[in-house]
């Protein structure tokens, strides 16, 4: 009796749970399902993609004109990295320079008049002589402007998304149009001047023109009107090139640090060659390399020129430096001067020169001998994340992010790719590495085989796609 209740109970039990799953299988739900809506990306969206995209550029090049703090009027035609990296030139008073900024410290090359032109450097005509066309350590406040940090493309980016934009609601597409550059352009009005960006997605940065731009009251410009271009697919070629030139600052100039320099004597002078011996002080609290280049004449005819470097010389030490001319055309001046009856006089113009420590050149080495990362030998860590935004099996842009943070950086874009695209995006790592030029060499690797695959870039893509 009591097996037959336990076995009922069972019974009953199992049809309870049959007729709840019955019960819940004829429960329907009346009417049509309707996609969600996706809304068009306003003006102020598309703008802010449009920086995040400029951020990411490993170089942009910057062609135009501004006005210093230290008030001078500076035309530029610049390449910078990312990093803070510089290569280029400026021209002041209608003098030109070459421009380099390697481990954040500013050497320029450049003549005598952009010297003399240039307000800060002691001595006036004579500094800018001895100076002339040798490679000078120079701190930005003396030029009026920080190249390295004002234009490197992540603190322009940052410093332009602080702007507050006017004028103009709805989406970007529908403002005025014009033409910069050759190109079909919207202008972004600013508080402090405007932007200007490509008319066609991924709107791209085509010009700035900022009446006042930088981070510190040395270094803040005004005036600031600037072509600008990505040119993160040729950063192979820029490491290249400032390698090539960074090789030189072996010798370059300290501009600030001085010796006192005392007699001056020419001595053993004969018919093979001639020396002249600079007696000086060094008066730097620190010890110092001293350079010395003597350019000579003799009937007031060039004679050729000698240099010496010596050192290093303790603080407050004197210091001597012998620089011999040996050349042909000593030779000949002397030979000239003991057949020919008459004054032969001759003599030498130098100044003792400071120079720099040498910078460490092993970063930028390391960049221009870069290959692209490898993404079948796929890494998680690293300085550089190579990154790809995709939507319905189709790639709509690659990055390049120096932040663990990549996937932050990513997932804000994602809004941007659902609304271009109606479809639903994601994001996937590509790999990783410690060498930024690696990263920037793949990413140009990936642009350059979708476009060869697909006819064109990714629709996404700003950075490492010429357009």
């Amino acid at each position: 009796m009591d097996l037959g209740r336990r076995g009922w109970s069972r019974l009953v039990a199992l049809l309870g749970i049959v007729a709840m799953l019955c019960a819940a299988c004829r429960n329907e739900v009346s009417g049509q399902p309707e996609p969600a809506v996706i809304p068009e990306l306003t003006a102020a969206e598309s703008i802010t993609q449009s920086l995040l995209n400029f951020g990411e550029a490993g170089t942009v090049h910057y062609r135009g004109t501004l006005t210093s703090a230290s008030d001078e009027k500076i035309t530029f035609d610049l390449t910078v990295s990312n990093a803070g990296e510089v290569l280029g030139t400026v021209t002041v008073d209608d003098a030109p320079g070459n421009v380099l900024v390697v481990n954040k410290t500013l050497y320029v090359k450049a003549p005598a008049a952009f010297w003399a032109a240039l307000r800060g450097i002691g001595n006036g005509q004579d500094k800018g002589t001895a100076i002339a066309d040798r490679w000078v350590k120079l701190p930005p406040v003396l030029l009026g402007v920080e190249f390295g940090e004002m234009l490197t493309p992540d603190l322009v980016s940052q410093n332009l998304a602080k702007e507050p934009v006017t004028g103009g609601d709805g989406a970007l597409a529908e403002r005025p149009k014009s033409t910069e550059s050759g190109l079909q352009v919207i202008k972004v009005p600013l508080d402090l001047g405007a932007m200007f960006l490509a008319a066609e997605p991924p709107h791209g940065m085509v010009k700035l023109a900022l009446s006042r731009f930088g981070n510190t009251d040395n270094t803040r410009v005004e005036d600031l009107v600037a072509e600008v271009a990505d040119t993160t697919g040729e950063a192979g070629k820029f490491y290249q090139e400032l390698a090539a030139q960074a090789a030189q600052l072996t010798t370059a100039v300290d501009a600030l640090t001085t010796v006192e320099q005392g007699p001056h004597r020419f001595d053993a002078c004969g018919p093979e060659s001639c020396s002249l011996i600079v007696e000086f002080t060094n008066t730097a609290k620190v010890p110092v390399r001293v350079h010395v280049k003597a350019n000579w004449t003799g009937d007031e005819a060039p004679l050729g020129s000698c240099e010496i470097e010596v050192g290093p010389v303790a603080p407050g030490q004197p210091g001597t430096a012998t620089c011999t001319l040996a050349t042909p055309e000593w030779v000949e001046f002397w030979k000239r001067a003991h057949s020919v009856v008459g004054t032969h006089p001759y003599g030498a113009s130098w100044a003792p020169l400071v120079l720099a420590d040498p910078p460490d050149l092993s970063s930028i080495s390391g960049k221009a001998q870069a290959k692209p990362a490898d993404p079948k030998d796929r890494k998680t860590e690293g300085s550089h994340y190579v990154y790809s935004i995709s939507y319905a099996d189709k790639v709509w842009k690659y990055g390049v992010v120096g932040s663990k943070y990549w996937q932050d950086h990513a997932t804000g874009q994602l809004r941007t790719c659902l609304a271009t695209n109606r479809a639903v995006c994601g994001y996937s790592l590509v790999t990783a590495t410690d060498n930024a030029a690696s990263a920037y060499a793949l990413e140009k690797q990936l642009v350059d085989a979708y476009r060869s695959d697909k006819g064109g870039c990714p629709a996404g893509q700003w950075v490492s796609c010429t357009r």
